[in-house]
């Protein structure tokens, strides 16, 4: 692992970051080294609990038969200038009306919601319709369970997950359409690579391909609390990280270069990385209302 990491590593120093687009500017290490000066705010809302009823299925090395509750998080990041951005969308405000949970995956996954994504936005001054960018981290029901909320956003995610997502090979990613059908006629950005949201490096995607195939992070640099990287599903809890463990679907040469990248980018940028769905970390992190800068 550690000789198959090392060649990764020399690829991405190599080619580190591609450009999203034609007309946006490469996304280089000198643009996540340099200093913000936009005073973002970021908001962490409560959107669902996933209890995993064999730990096993995301590290099959590991932890066979073992429950986990694990935290389901979405992000709001406010711009002074340049709009908003929602980060995942969470299990569907519809889960919420289901007092004991639901079980999914023939009894795999049980999940609950307690507080509506749509009340916590609405506790902040926010109108989904309002918001200016909508990015998944992928598109599995955890991230993309409101994502019809933000159908009037530019949807911002890689050209290959947005392809799947809209055919018939959906089904065969665990993407299910109902969660996410308005954003068909949305505006949106194929990426094929990383991005700079907002133009001025304070908020940038990351290409993390592996768990899926157009997995992205992102990549928010925060004036007092400094730069962190929030995983999305490139890792699911931090025993994962530690072990480079990975989910018994993942594609693993992609998983395994995604890790690289991050590791790299990390010791470049000293940037702290949030771990989404690890409980734990969960229990450290200040929730909305309040919120980061």
């Amino acid at each position: 692992m550690i000789s198959t990491l090392s060649k990764s590593m020399m690829v991405v120093t190599a080619h580190l970051l591609m450009t999203a687009c034609a007309t946006a500017k490469p996304v280089t290490l000198e643009l996540l080294q340099k200093e913000s000066t936009a005073q973002l705010k970021l908001y962490v809302l409560d959107c669902g609990t996933i209890q995993t009823r064999d730990l096993s299925v995301f590290n099959p090395n590991v932890d066979k038969g073992v429950v986990l509750d694990m935290a389901v998080p979405c992000y709001v990041i406010e711009h002074p200038q340049k709009g908003t951005l929602v980060w995942d969308a969470g299990l569907g405000d519809k889960y919420s009306n289901e007092e004991k949970g639901v079980e999914v995956f023939q009894g795999a996954f049980h999940l609950k919601v307690e507080k509506t994504m749509h009340s916590q936005m609405q506790d902040i001054g926010l109108n989904s319709d309002e918001i200016t960018y909508f990015a998944p981290s992928h598109l599995h029901l955890d991230h993309s369970g409101n994502a019809n909320y933000f159908a009037n956003s530019t949807l911002l995610t890689q050209k290959n997950e947005y392809d799947i997502a809209f055919s018939s090979e959906a089904i065969n990613y665990n993407f299910d359409i109902n969660n996410y059908s308005a954003l068909k006629e949305s505006k949106h950005i194929d990426l094929q690579g990383d991005y700079d949201v907002f133009g001025d490096g304070s908020v940038v995607i990351l290409s993390t391909p592996g768990h899926s195939p157009g997995h992205q992070s992102l990549f928010v640099k925060l004036k007092e609390t400094g730069p962190i990287i929030l995983s999305g599903d490139l890792y699911h809890f931090e025993k994962n990280r530690v072990n480079y463990g990975m989910p018994i679907w993942n594609d693993k040469k992609l998983t395994i270069r995604s890790f690289a990248k991050i590791d790299h980018i990390i010791d470049q940028t000293s940037a702290n990385l949030w771990i989404q769905h690890d409980p734990e970390e969960a229990k450290t992190i200040r929730m909305s209302p309040e919120y980061y800068q």
